[in-house]
């Protein structure tokens, strides 16, 4: 989830939503979804048990299984790698670096509990940003100043550039959440983690148009690039395919109500069959009920990862049936269970099945460098990272080569069941607009 500067007004919303307090309390267990059933007229996932709390993506060989240790060869280091985690625990990015910075834990322990990495464990420091640019650098630097030699990066652009500028090639940067792709440079030693905002707009747009829907609108906002870019994207894709997007709607991060918007809306002669926004909740749980309340209740909702970072099926039965990009869901095909599970087994509290299983790719993404390259040089890594094909990591695999630092990646798309979030299908967009 790409994001940049939030305004206080939407951090407090989205605060209600979820605790950003650093203490854990003891005992917590992992959060995984209620077991759901893909849709009629969806890829069900067939042949497959589903993990406890969960459905499942479709069979297939495991990948990035939860024990298998990237760092055990015959590598010897002399000093221990030492990943930082630059996390927003504080603002609204604690829907993605809470639950990322203690799965980022969870994994590090796992990995040394098998081995470590070079025949030392690896260590692991977090700093919170704060939501603050200043903040952001303080702790770059403060972490390269203490030895860190691998950083894991907070979700916004305003906090993860001016890190990025501190660190300048010092440490390889894998920013966990962030679906920018301008803060992915190779050259400065910096990737994501994830898909792009062009990437899974493009993907949304896509699953409509292959629905058989042809006409749309989305809702934008131009306090920041994630709510205007992801619409845009999402409209120059779907007119690609063929579809037509009659019109924008505009609101502001600040907003409480959209009756105006609906109204209009619902004076659109034809109506249109989708509508697709970057909203985070609880605004677009407001929208779910104004669109209902108004009778527009055959529009098809789909949204971008912010739907699954800020948990829209906690708005309850108004928000069944809605669609959403997410980044990963359990499945035959990954280690995500495994995983949850194991970091249930420590106590640890993930909140979101994506965001915890991102950070635990990032862990894996820098520990394999180490170990592959047999160095925690700083040049060395980065150049690691830049060349991994087919990398086996907690999601599946991950791919850096000849991708300028956004690894090509499946966009799946989730629907809300019974108030759950349900497997619908896993895919790669054909056609993807320029950044």
């Amino acid at each position: 989830m790409s994001k940049r500067f939030v305004p206080a007004a939407l951090v407090a919303l989205g605060l209600v939503m979820v605790s950003c307090s650093s203490d854990k309390a003891a005992g917590t267990t992992t959060v995984a979804p209620g077991t759901t059933a893909a849709p009629a007229g969806t890829d069900a996932p067939a042949g497959t048990d589903a993990p406890a709390g969960t459905d499942v993506a479709p069979d297939g060989g495991a990948t990035g299984a939860l024990g298998t240790n990237p760092a055990v060869n015959d590598c010897k280091l002399e000093s221990p790698l030492k990943i930082g985690f630059a996390a927003d625990l504080g603002e609204l990015g604690a829907f993605s670096d809470q639950p990322g910075s203690e799965a980022a834990k969870v994994q590090v322990d796992l990995l040394n509990k098998d081995g470590g990495v070079g025949g030392l464990p690896i260590e692991y420091v977090v700093k919170d940003v704060q939501g603050d640019p200043a903040a952001s650098q303080r702790a770059a630097q403060e972490m390269l100043d203490g030895g860190v030699n691998a950083i894991i990066g907070p979700p916004f652009a305003a906090t993860g550039a001016p890190l990025l500028d501190t660190v300048d090639g010092k440490a390889p940067v894998i920013f966990m959440a962030s679906t920018d792709p301008a803060l992915a440079d190779p050259s400065r030693g910096a990737f994501l983690a994830s898909f792009s905002d062009p990437v899974q707009a493009s993907a949304a747009a896509q699953f409509m148009y292959e629905q058989g829907k042809t006409t749309a609108v989305t809702f934008s906002s131009s306090d920041d690039i994630y709510f205007s870019g992801n619409p845009a994207y999402f409209k120059d894709a779907f007119e690609h395919d063929g579809g037509t997007v009659v019109q924008d709607f505009s609101f502001s991060l600040a907003d409480s109500d959209f009756s105006t918007q609906v109204n209009e809306l619902a004076g659109l002669d034809p109506a249109p069959e989708v509508l697709f926004t970057a909203m985070v909740m609880p605004q677009i749980g407001t929208l779910l009920e104004q669109l209902k309340g108004a009778g527009l209740t055959d529009i098809s909702v789909i949204g971008a990862d912010a739907f699954d970072a800020t948990v829209v099926w906690s708005a309850g039965d108004i928000a069944n049936g809605v669609f959403f990009a997410a980044h990963t869901f359990p499945s035959d095909t990954n280690g995500v269970q495994d995983f949850l599970d194991a970091a249930a087994a420590t106590g640890a509290k993930i909140e979101t099945v994506s965001f915890g299983a991102l950070a635990s790719d990032a862990v894996k993404i820098l520990v394999a460098a180490a170990a592959q390259s047999c160095s925690t040089d700083a040049a060395t890594l980065i150049d690691t990272i830049n060349n991994f094909v087919d990398l086996p990591v907690t999601t599946g695999t991950v791919t850096y080569k000849d991708t300028n630092g956004v690894p090509a990646k499946d966009v799946q798309i989730l629907t809300v069941k019974d108030g759950a979030p349900a497997f619908v299908q896993s895919m790669r967009p054909d056609y993807i607009p320029a950044a």
